[in-house]
């Protein structure tokens, strides 16, 4: 549990960081530096590359959230941006067929990037800092 100079520094600093969509957490305060969004849990395709992404990231010493919800997509990101994790991974279909994930900041307006699964865990720690 965060002592009470974390909890009150973190509250103070959720006044300084956001706009209509949520909060826009700067890296080095994040709760969690990357969400990964599974676009559909069900399927094996997905869930491999998730564990396979998470382990590789949390291995280079991130904090990663992973949405595993069966929830629509719309309702995913929005609740991405709503908390307002710097970095976005999202895993589906398209991108898999392509050999990547989407990679989406928090800080940018628009889609994603298609970045392929072998540069996934460099683009990542190279986009914090």
């Amino acid at each position: 549990m965060p002592n009470r100079d974390q909890s009150d520094r973190r509250r103070y600093d959720v006044r300084l960081y956001r706009d209509d969509a949520g909060i826009r957490w700067p890296a080095p305060i994040a709760p969690y530096e990357v969400v990964i969004t599974v676009m559909d849990p069900t399927k094996p395709s997905h869930t491999e590359a998730c564990d396979r992404i998470a382990a590789e990231l949390q291995a280079a010493g991130l904090h990663v959230l992973v949405d595993d919800r069966k929830e629509r997509p719309g309702v995913k990101f929005k609740d991405a941006d709503l908390i307002g994790v710097p970095i976005r991974l999202t895993i589906g279909d398209k991108a898999l067929e392509q050999g990547g994930v989407e990679m989406k900041l928090r800080s940018a307006d628009g889609k994603g990037d298609l970045v392929p699964m072998a540069e996934v865990c460099a683009r990542t720690v190279a986009s914090l800092l």
